[in-house]
């Protein structure tokens, strides 16, 4: 059973079940509904067929508790062993008379929930879409529909989910007003990113006001009209989400997704007043964003330069103070910098201003010339975007000249998509080792049953494998050199100890070893799409520090202009008998005092009761 735990959780990992089919006709588990069938389907069967499962008596009631227990892992966070029991229910031809009920239906939405919270998203979708051919009048239709759509969300893959949902077979049964909305939400992205704004217009407008995606639909509304530079249209579609008439109640349905576009709603607010010079609403709407939100570190600097343009020096200067303490490794700490300098300018503390920008230059100028090099070097940047991708990424904060380069980097959430999905590829990747090597244990366990010795094929594959384990250890932490010697190994393995061409479990073996390499394929194709996205981040980051770094040069040139200026004006001044506060105030405090005495500036504490007028 160890192994069948193994390959039950490997199959569900590497989503390669086959694309669904009908069922024949001739099977006696069959009833009206017709399931499609799956590789872990045949699986199950051919175990049942074996007589290699364990007796056991299955009813409505055994359904039923098996649910409970697999709904249980899933809320505690456990996807993989919710998949394991659903597996168990959905694809056994035990529970097959059943299949019609609302628990089995139930089990079914589950499993491809669970799924892609594991990480097999094409499974997950695969058993959703095997729970919305039962017809709108099925009793998970609506949650089944509206997980595909979240995963369409999550994945990005709007068009093809699009497609896959109109491809449902008709049944008759309107489709209902919830996912009406979910369609014409789907229609709209599918439309917005190809650029075709006036249908993607048309579509949002068509989303229902309690659907729970009318706040996505209302942000994208605004995003079109801000684009158009339609300032009015753009204000009134964010206020839809951010300031929403009677806030004693809501006015549409939520989900997770609200509060980070209510957010991002506030954000676009406040850019909207910033742009048409509205730098009160502006401060408003960036100080409405909340301390635990992601976008707090936007608003603060915005709302600094929103201040710094509008005069407010102080206020601006608060901003700045309170993002470096909030946000130490943010990637705008360059930018706030730059502000800084320029706020000691316009404030006339050329001299501060001058050591704000030397201290900008030292230490981002060094930095722009490393990007630079990296732009260049293929090696450099993939060793970059492997330590992205590491688990040091997380850790932080960073002190070496890379490390602060790659904090500086601003990734989107593709990125952090694809890093998740490496990590958890590569936990794929070693149950899925797991899994060949239960495989060949099985396999030399049956071989010793029938006295069937494994030797290696030859004297010289054993001296080549042996010598190829032997590099396992000397290996680092370059990845594909990783993966070009795991494929390595498997081929040299199999070439030793070849599986048996009639013997017992060769083609689990032969799966398993051909699972392995698509997985790591698979990662090498992930890694490169996450290297092009580096690759971005890295070109935006060398444009950003370009012109930061000429606009540091000319704010260091405004002080020296300015502190030139200013001891011009001094010095007029003086010359008609005006002297500037400092000097008057030192002039005065030294013509107070006798040639006998000395002035020492008070260096205590006043207490409070050493003031006359205290009260």
């Amino acid at each position: 059973m160890r192994a069948l735990g193994c390959l039950l959780v490997a199959f569900q990992a590497l989503g390669l079940a086959a694309a669904p089919r009908a069922r024949a006709a001739d099977d006696p588990a069959a009833t009206a509904t017709v399931i499609p069938d799956d590789a872990m389907a045949r699986y199950l069967a051919d175990l049942e067929k074996s007589k290699r499962l364990p007796t056991e008596t299955v009813s409505l009631e055994t359904l039923a508790a098996t649910l409970a227990a697999a709904e249980d892992r899933l809320i505690h966070g456990d996807p993989r062993e919710a998949t394991r029991l659903l597996y168990g229910l959905v694809e056994s031809p035990r529970y097959r008379p059943w299949q019609d009920t609302a628990p089995y239906q139930n089990a079914e939405f589950l499993l491809g929930r669970a799924l892609a919270r594991g990480g097999a998203v094409l499974s997950g979708e695969r058993y959703l879409l095997r729970v919305l051919r039962r017809g709108p009048a099925a009793a998970y239709y609506v949650p089944a529909h509206r997980a595909l759509v979240d995963l369409a969300l999550q994945t990005r893959a709007y068009g093809r989910l699009l497609v896959a949902l109109e491809e449902l077979p008709s049944t008759g049964a309107p489709l209902p007003r919830d996912s009406q909305s979910e369609r014409a939400y789907l229609k709209a992205r599918v439309a917005y990113e190809r650029g075709d704004i006036d249908v993607a217009q048309g579509e949002y407008a068509k989303i229902d006001k309690l659907s729970r995606l009318f706040p996505g639909a209302a942000y994208f509304r605004g995003l079109i009209a801000a684009r158009q530079r339609h300032w009015a249209e753009a204000r009134a579609a964010f206020c839809e989400i951010a300031g929403q008439k009677g806030q004693d109640r809501v006015a549409f349905n939520v989900d997770e997704r609200f509060f980070a576009l209510k957010d991002l709603a506030r954000l676009a607010l406040g850019r909207i007043a910033h742009e048409r010079n509205n730098f009160d609403e502006a401060y408003y709407f960036y100080f409405s964003i909340p301390e635990e939100s992601e976008r707090l570190a936007e608003a603060l600097f915005e709302a600094a330069w929103s201040m710094y343009e509008k005069g407010e020096n102080d206020a601006a200067r608060a901003f700045s103070e309170q993002f470096d303490k909030l946000f130490p490794q943010s990637p705008l700490r360059p930018e706030v910098a730059l502000l800084r300098a320029n706020l000691d300018v316009k404030s006339c503390a050329f001299d501060r201003a001058r050591v704000t920008v030397a201290a900008l230059l030292q230490t981002y100028a060094p930095i722009a010339a490393e990007v630079g090099k990296s732009l260049g070097d293929q090696a450099r940047r993939q060793a970059l975007v492997e330590r992205l991708l590491s688990h040091e990424a997380a850790l932080g904060p960073y002190t070496d000249a890379d490390g602060v380069t790659l904090s500086l980097l601003k990734l989107d959430d593709r990125f952090s998509a694809l890093q998740a999905a490496l990590r958890q590829i590569d936990v794929d990747m070693a149950e899925a080792t797991r899994s060949l090597s239960a495989w060949q244990e099985l396999a030399l366990a049956a071989r010793s049953r029938d006295k069937v010795q494994a030797a290696p094929s030859s004297a010289e594959a054993a001296q080549l494998l042996a010598e190829v384990e032997a590099l396992v250890p000397l290996l680092g932490a370059d990845r594909p050199l990783n993966d070009k010697l795991g494929d390595l190994l498997l081929d040299v393995t199999m070439k030793a100890f070849p599986p048996s061409s009639a013997g017992p479990y060769e083609a689990e073996v032969r799966a398993a070893a051909a699972l392995g390499r698509r997985l790591r394929a698979l990662r090498a194709q992930m890694s490169e799409a996450a290297g092009a996205l580096a690759l971005a981040s890295l070109r935006d980051l060398d444009d950003r520090l370009r012109a930061i770094l000429r606009q540091g040069r000319l704010t260091h040139i405004d002080a020296v202009v300015g502190k030139k200026k200013k001891l011009e004006i001094e010095i007029a001044n003086i010359y008609k008998g005006k002297l500037p506060h400092e000097l008057f105030i030192k002039l005065q405090a030294e013509g107070a005092i006798g040639d006998d005495e000395e002035y020492w500036p008070f260096e205590g504490v006043h207490f409070s009761d050493e003031y006359e007028n205290f009260r």
